[in-house]
């Protein structure tokens, strides 16, 4: 949109014309990336942006923004509830009300209008939108705004140059490779700037009292420009001294202390944490926590963990090297004590995985190549590893080395695959299996029935994303778990699952958006 509003710019076309040709723009990235929930609200959104500058009264953006709204959720009334409807439209919102605001501010302090606009854009988002990242993800940015300054010079041009990339791709492919190389180095200057910001010291606040501190105090130099007489000022200076002294005495009064340790499950206990498109997989019992995986770094598992009452772990395994299994390794490694890690040791590069890998050396945390044969026991609970055989070559699928382990607690035996489908798992020496994971987030797999036949799964578990642009679980998938009669629990429908069981004859099972469903009855 920004490239197309540029060409217009230096062409010398009206305002009315260049907004017009960023719609037709956007249009027309929508169609080439395909329908998908982040595109079409992208779409909707920088449509919105260009009507709101077309009219002329502020009350028509608002209209604007409200069609925009009425679009995606009458397209999909679940949008209402995901995070990135919630931070599209917050964001909106504040560049109709708080920017303007925060560019009159900045006015006094005489910086150059471009860093200005630079500034009072992303403050006013960041300010917007910190509410909404704090109750989805229990978390606010802080350099946000640095971030956002350093990034904003190649986002244009990264965007309008894969597009031009990909038009030129057929008639002038060596053109295109030109300009595709170009496009790599904005690429790797937007990705050093997000691990740049990322990795500086308090990158992110997890604190809500340290989220209202750092947000107060955010809005202070706006509010202190905007003021502008003494009296004013010394007058907010006093209501400001007020207010810290009130929450000062609250947290004496009220502050929380270290948070109860949950119940030592005393038999198994698997939760499959709600990860978004992702897995992390804990496996509990007595005396013993085994992290299988660790989702992205968004689903900050470390701070799950915590909330379960989790103090260390006896075991970190690593299915395979891909960001949705092993994304939230390095936060993991840095927030508890682990026993010992557990690698395929595959021949893949990912910078995920070297920086995992590089940090539990670092700690001096002993790490265990991933074969058959491999065994951990704690009590009556033993993990057995299945799979894989061998490192594999760097062109070999990493879905197909996954580490494949099995759970066995008393009578009952649960199947943890990681990626690995049933082109791997049918070679592999399985019984009967009461639970299964299912592999890949439930994608197409022609030979799951087969499977499902074989081992003949009571319970069928899959860690899969709401609205995920992959279209996981296929139907497929669900179809032949309907015909093998399998019981199935997923995290984007259900939340949180727990399995337990205290005899290792049954299980219970619980998820977050639903009472206990129920025993079953799994072995005699």
């Amino acid at each position: 949109m920004a490239g197309t509003l540029l060409v217009a710019w230096i062409a010398g076309a009206p305002r009315i014309a260049g907004q017009l040709l960023a719609i037709l723009a956007i249009a027309a990235y929508v169609g080439a990336v395909g329908w998908q929930p982040s595109v079409a609200r992208a779409g909707v959104v920088g449509t919105l942006a260009c009507l709101a500058w077309l009219a002329s009264r502020p009350r028509d953006r608002w209209y604007f923004l409200i069609l925009g709204a009425v679009v995606l959720l009458g397209w999909n009334p679940y949008s209402l509830l995901d995070p990135g409807f919630q931070l599209s439209f917050a964001a909106v919102a504040a560049i109709f009300v708080l920017v303007p605001a925060l560019e009159r501010s900045l006015a006094v302090a005489d910086l150059p209008k471009k860093l200005m606009s630079i500034v009072a854009v992303a403050s006013g988002c960041g300010l917007a939108t910190a509410p909404i990242l704090w109750l989805q993800f229990g978390a606010i940015p802080l350099w946000s705004v640095l971030a956002n300054a350093m990034a904003e010079p190649v986002v244009a041009p990264l965007l309008g140059l894969g597009l031009l990339t990909s038009l030129l791709a057929r008639p002038l492919p060596d053109a295109a490779a030109g300009i595709g190389w170009i496009n790599g180095h904005l690429a790797d200057y937007l990705s050093w700037c997000a691990r740049t910001v990322g990795s500086a010291p308090f990158a992110r606040i997890e604190s809500g009292w340290w989220a209202l501190a750092v947000t107060l105090g955010s809005a202070a130099p706006f509010v202190w420009l905007t003021l502008g007489s003494a009296e004013r000022r010394l007058k907010a200076l006093v209501g400001a001294a007020v207010l810290c002294s009130v929450m000062a005495l609250v947290w004496v009064v009220a502050r929380p202390g270290q948070a109860p340790l949950g119940p030592a499950p005393d038999g198994l206990r698997i939760t499959v944490l709600d990860v978004g498109q992702g897995d992390a997989i804990l496996v509990q019992g007595p005396g013993a926590n085994v992290l299988v995986d660790q989702g992205t770094p968004e689903a900050h598992v470390a701070r799950r963990l915590r909330g379960l009452g989790v103090e260390m772990l006896d075991l970190l395994v690593f299915t395979h090297p891909q960001r949705d299994h092993l994304g939230g390794a390095v936060e993991v490694l840095e927030s508890f004590d682990v026993g010992r890690l557990v690698d395929p040791a595959l021949e893949v590069e990912s910078r995920e995985y070297e920086a995992a890998l590089e940090l539990a050396r670092t700690q001096k945390v002993p790490i265990a190549v991933a074969r058959p044969g491999m065994e951990f026991a704690a009590g009556d609970l033993r993990l057995r590893v299945l799979w894989p055989m061998g490192a594999g070559t760097p062109s070999d699928d990493p879905n197909d080395r996954s580490v494949v382990i099995v759970v066995s607690y008393g009578a009952i035996d649960v199947l943890l695959t990681g990626d690995a489908e049933s082109n791997i798992l049918q070679g592999l020496p399985l019984g009967d299996i009461d639970v299964l994971k299912i592999s890949h987030h439930g994608s197409n797999d022609e030979g799951l029935p087969a499977l499902l036949q074989r081992i003949g799964p009571a319970v069928a578990l899959i860690s899969v994303g709401r609205d995920n642009s992959f279209g996981h679980p296929t139907s497929a998938t669900l179809d032949a778990l309907d015909t093998s009669g399998t019981a199935v629990f997923r995290t984007d429908r259900d939340g949180d699952l727990t399995l337990s069981s205290s005899d290792g004859l049954s299980i219970a099972i619980q998820t977050t958006n639903s009472a206990e469903t129920g025993v079953l009855r799994l072995a005699d």
